[in-house]
């Protein structure tokens, strides 16, 4: 089975390119493909197969406030999943959550196995009662409360759930079912994906209760690049966020001597 790795990016084509280098030098046998939200004709000159373009309005939007992952999750899953009963999961992870070990995989697949989890995520845990921004912005919203409501197997609709959006995994049963949803109310992402997957009967689980994986992803604060160059050496496997255009270099010559 295979777990589908998704850089979504609106970087320009050769700043992908060296992204695809770097992570196919780290991990061979896994499976990249390209989520590109940005300019068309920066889609258009990236030369490589697994990619598709996404153009959703949300993106457009003031940052942290109704961006959603619908059309982006329906545009991978017409694209690659659909008709590759093969993939069994998805890795979504935006341009700058960097990963530095090629064994990623198989501790992200572990960790699923060992939890029991639908989706792995950053801080993904219940919001309820919280003053989390988005919980206090979205706990009282009629239209959200009553989809819920009308959705939810579980006898307590009003729970949510948050997570961080740069990076998170999810099985193929957890997406077709998000996918299943006829209407969805306007939302944020990193509230709406783990409570809608939590009422549909999904296990949500927070990655850093379980492991170190996430132990230097983060919301801000972007890491230098001997911070990064450091992580690596020491052994640990995802970083967020990183956006220094020099990384992917460095990284790659790391690589390369080891």
């Amino acid at each position: 089975m295979t777990m589908l790795n998704v850089v979504m990016t609106h970087l320009r084509a050769p700043a992908v390119r060296d992204s695809l280098r770097y992570l196919q030098d780290i991990a061979p046998e896994a499976r990249f493909a390209i989520c590109h939200v940005g300019e068309p004709a920066d889609f258009s000159e990236l030369e490589y197969a697994d990619k598709v373009l996404v153009d959703d309005p949300s993106f457009r939007l003031p940052p942290r406030t109704f961006q959603s992952f619908h059309e982006t999750f329906a545009a991978l899953y017409d694209r690659f999943v659909k008709a590759d009963p093969t993939i069994d999961s998805l890795y979504l992870f935006e341009y700058d959550h960097m990963i530095l070990d090629g064994r990623f995989e198989e501790r992200i697949k572990t960790l699923a196995v060992e939890t029991d989890a639908d989706l792995l995520g950053k801080t993904c845990s219940e919001r309820t009662g919280t003053n989390w921004i988005h919980y206090v912005r979205f706990r009282r919203d009629e239209r959200l409360v009553a989809h819920l409501r009308a959705i939810s197997v579980h006898e307590d609709p009003a729970r949510m759930y948050g997570c961080l959006g740069n990076g998170f995994w999810l099985k193929r049963a957890a997406l077709e079912a998000y996918l299943s949803v006829d209407e969805h109310p306007p939302c944020y992402g990193e509230l709406y994906l783990p409570t809608l997957l939590h009422h549909l009967g999904f296990r949500v689980v927070d990655v850093d209760a379980h492991s170190t994986l996430y132990r230097h992803v983060r919301a801000d604060g972007e890491f230098t690049l001997s911070e990064l160059v450091r992580l690596k050496h020491e052994g640990h496997t995802f970083v967020h966020p990183y956006k220094g255009p020099s990384g992917i270099p460095a990284l790659r010559r790391i690589t390369e001597s080891a």
